[in-house]
């Protein structure tokens, strides 16, 4: 019986391992490709089962829905129900490197998915939440909130398909904003809080994350500021865009991700927040990001102080438009 010279085993063994090392540079640059050179491959969808309007939605486009969640408490960890309190659709278009990003009034008054119930839009997660019921561990509960959210969201923009969201909590965000250092920011007016921590004076300045909160979540004591309370919003996520690109601190969103996931809700995968972070970062400018919002009308309940929105519907179909036509462009 012939055996191998202890040459010929060694160069054999070589061949094994430069083949594994070649087998897995091969993997790693395919990712690396993937996630720099062609993001849009890691957002593969089909359009099976298309609404109305998003029949008209090109494959290239990638719709997230980008979620604001505020529970009250003050620590605001996710261990009870939500409202969604931002609520903005981020249309990617990866071949042109532009988003259109709509924002959603969260006072606006719907059909909530997957009930009979009409309610504001704010409130879809707490009727996924509690219809799971206190049987299901935390994390259904959370889980059915934002199936419920995204679905109501979707009916609501004329079945849209969102193929994604991404959704934090308060203090994950104020956490954040922390960590990278702070947002600079001009304030337009003085905002009065209940307390000096939640008030703000007017004029360019250092926003750390309690002043970034404030920011956004403030609101004029008439109950119907929903509307200028979504213009400011847009305005302070355009300044972070612009001041994150200026300062290069984009390349610190994936270990702070890491950080602070449990403030986190996305059913997007790790390599996808990546080549999202890296589209921020490298390819997007500031004017390919295009701007609608949807306007409407207040109303009184019967009983009570709450009001409503009622969208208006040649606004609304202006709006979806202008997000169908951004990925023409």
């Amino acid at each position: 019986m012939n055996t191998l010279s202890s040459k010929v085993r060694l160069y054999i063994s070589l061949g094994i391992v430069l083949s594994i090392i070649l087998v897995s540079f091969s993997i790693i640059f395919s990712g690396v490709y993937q996630v720099y050179y062609n993001p849009a491959s890691l957002f593969r969808h089909d359009f099976g089962n298309r609404g109305e309007i998003e029949a008209h939605f090109d494959e290239r486009l990638v719709n997230v829905a980008i979620l604001g969640l505020h529970n009250r408490r003050e620590d605001n960890t996710f261990g009870e129900v939500y409202y969604v309190d931002t609520i903005l659709i981020a249309s990617l278009n990866f071949d042109r490197d532009s988003v259109a990003l709509l924002a959603v009034p969260r006072d606006t008054y719907v059909q909530i998915a997957h009930t009979a119930e009409k309610d504001r839009v704010r409130q879809s997660y707490s009727y996924g939440f509690e219809a799971a019921g206190e049987e299901q561990d935390l994390s259904q509960q959370h889980e059915e909130g934002m199936r419920y959210a995204v679905d109501t969201i979707s009916k609501l923009l004329e079945g849209i398909e969102l193929h994604y969201y991404v959704a934090m909590d308060i203090q994950g965000l104020q956490q954040l904003i922390d960590s990278l250092g702070g947002v600079y920011y001009e304030v337009e007016n003085d905002m009065v809080g209940p307390t000096p921590q939640e008030s703000l004076q007017a004029g360019p300045q250092m926003l750390d994350g309690r002043g970034y909160l404030t920011y956004l979540t403030y609101r004029e004591e008439d109950a119907r500021d929903d509307l200028n309370r979504m213009e400011r919003q847009k305005g302070l996520l355009f300044a972070t865009f612009e001041y994150f690109q200026e300062v290069g601190l984009f390349r610190y969103v994936i270990p702070t991700y890491a950080a602070y996931r449990e403030h986190v809700r996305t059913d997007l995968n790790f390599n996808q927040i990546t080549a999202l972070a890296l589209f921020a970062a490298e390819r997007l400018e500031a004017d390919a990001i295009y701007d609608f919002s949807l306007q409407g009308e207040y109303f009184a309940a019967s009983e009570g102080d709450n009001f409503y929105l009622t969208l208006d519907q040649d606004s609304k179909e202006e709006a979806l438009a202008e997000l169908v036509d951004h990925g023409r462009r």
